[in-house]
C-alpha cells in the first residue's frame, strides 16, 4: 500500500518553492517565466499563476533586461526578468565556539546588512551562550526595525558534534553543559522564530564550497583548525551527515591507539595529536598554531617541523576519509593564510604519491578562517530549509 498522496495544497506550495528558489538563485541578473518553464517542466499557465502570486506577496519584482531587449526587439516583445525583493525576507546566521560568538543578518538577496563579534568568557556555560544569543538577536531585530513576519529564522552553527534529528548539540567539552543540549528548543521558545541547527565546521564548509572560489569539482572536504580540529564534507551542494543524522567528528578519527589521551576519553585521536603539538594555544583558547606566523615567515626550523608533523597526522586522517568518501578536493582552514598554506604545502608533498586506490591525488586548497563566511553559511542553511 502506498503512502498518503500529495495533497493539492502541498503540491502548490512545493511548486511555488521550486520557482521562488530558482528566482532567488538568479540573484540580481534575474530570470524570466519562460526560463522557469524550461528549467522546471511546469506548464506556462502554472508558472504565470505562481509568478503573479509571488509578486502580489511582495516576494519578487520585475526588472528590465536591457541586454536582451535589442535582440528580441524585432519580435515586438520585451523580455522581463524577475528577482527577489531584497527586503521581503531576512535571515540570521550565528556561529560560536569556545572563544567567540559571531552574528550576521542577511536580506533576501543574501547581502549582509549587519555583523558583530562577541567574546565569550572562560568557562562559559551553554545557558550563558544561549542567553547572549537571545539578547543579541532581539536587540539586532529591534535596531534594524525588521518586522517579525519577515524573519525566515536563525541558522545556528554550533561547535562539536550536532544531532540533527534531535536538534541538539551532542557533545562539545569546551563549553560547560554543552552535552545533549536542546539548543533549538530553547532558542525557539525564547525567540519565537524557526531555528536551523548544524555544526559550525559544516556551515563554514558549505559557505567555502559556494563562495570560496575553489575549483573543487563539486566535491570538497574541509578541515577547520581552531582550538581543536573538525571536518565537513560537501558534495553536490549537500552537507554530508552520517546514518544517525549526526555531523561527522573528523577530529576524533583514531590515527594511533597508543597516542595521547583525547578530551573525548579515547586515545590517539587526530585532535589529541594536533593539540599535543601546541598545548599553549589550547590552554589560552587560541586557534592551533596561532603563534607560528612570524616564525614560519622566518623559516624557523622548529615551527616548520611542527607544521610538518601536523601535516603528517592530517594526511593519515585524509587517507581514511578518501577511502570512505572519496572527496575530489580538500580545504584546510587555519588561523591565518601563512599557517594554512604551510600545512597545505606539506600535505601536498606527503600525499603526492599515488597508491593502489588513488591514481591521482585530490586537489588541495588553503585559506584562513573568516567569521563572515561562517555567518553566511549558517544563514544559507535557513534558506535551504525555507525553499525545501
Amino acid at each position: 500500500m502506498q503512502g498518503n498522496p500529495l495533497r493539492a495544497s502541498d503540491l502548490r506550495v512545493h511548486n511555488q518553492n521550486i520557482v521562488l528558489s530558482r528566482i532567488h538563485a538568479s540573484q540580481t541578473v534575474g530570470t524570466s517565466q519562460s526560463e522557469i518553464v524550461q528549467a522546471t517542466g511546469l506548464k506556462a499557465p502554472t508558472i504565470f499563476r505562481i509568478f503573479s502570486s509571488l509578486e502580489e506577496e511582495g516576494l519578487i519584482r520585475s526588472i528590465s533586461n536591457d541586454l536582451e531587449e535589442g535582440a528580441l526587439a524585432k519580435k515586438g516583445r520585451r523580455p522581463v526578468n524577475f528577482i527577489v525583493c531584497k527586503d521581503a525576507r531576512y535571515s540570521i546566521g550565528i556561529e560560536f565556539w569556545t572563544a567567540y560568538l559571531s552574528i550576521g543578518v542577511f536580506n533576501f538577496l543574501g547581502e549582509r546588512i549587519y555583523s558583530s563579534m562577541h567574546p565569550l568568557a572562560d568557562r562559559v556555560t551553554a545557558d550563558e551562550v544561549v542567553s547572549l544569543i537571545v539578547k543579541q538577536v532581539k536587540e539586532i531585530i529591534e535596531e534594524l526595525n525588521i518586522p517579525m513576519e519577515k524573519m525566515l529564522g536563525l541558522g545556528v552553527a554550533a561547535p562539536g558534534q550536532v544531532d540533527l534529528a534531535q536538534n541538539r548539540v551532542a557533545y562539545y567539552p569546551r563549553i560547560v553543559g554543552m552535552k545533549n543540549y536542546p539548543i533549538v528548543e530553547v532558542l525557539q521558545q525564547q525567540l519565537s522564530l524557526p531555528v536551523i541547527l548544524h555544526n559550525n565546521c559544516s556551515a563554514l564548509a558549505f559557505s567555502e564550497y559556494r563562495y570560496g572560489g575553489f575549483d573543487h569539482d563539486g566535491s570538497m572536504f574541509t578541515f577547520l583548525l581552531r582550538t581543536g580540529v573538525n571536518g565537513a564534507f560537501v558534495h553536490d551542494d549537500v552537507i554530508y551527515t552520517n546514518s544517525k543524522s549526526l555531523t561527522i567528528e573528523t577530529g576524533h578519527i583514531p590515527i594511533n591507539f597508543d597516542g595521547p589521551r583525547c578530551s573525548c576519553g579515547s586515545r590517539g585521536c587526530l585532535q589529541a595529536f594536533l593539540q599535543d603539538l601546541d598545548p599553549d594555544s589550547v590552554d589560552n583558547r587560541l586557534a592551533l598554531f596561532e603563534g607560528l606566523d612570524a616564525k614560519l615567515k622566518d623559516n624557523d626550523l622548529q615551527a616548520l617541523r611542527t607544521i610538518e608533523r601536523a601535516a603528517g597526522y592530517l594526511v593519515i586522517a585524509m587517507k581514511v576519509i578518501m577511502r570512505f568518501l572519496a572527496p575530489k578536493s580538500f580545504l584546510f582552514v587555519g588561523c591565518s593564510a601563512t599557517v594554512s598554506e604551510a600545512i597545505c604545502n606539506q600535505v601536498r608533498r606527503l600525499i603526492s604519491e599515488p597508491d593502489a586506490f588513488e591514481t591521482a591525488p585530490p586537489k588541495i586548497f588553503a585559506t584562513s578562517y573568516d567569521p563572515l563566511l561562517a555567518q553566511k553559511g549558517a544563514s544559507d542553511l535557513v534558506l535551504v530549509d525555507f525553499f525545501r
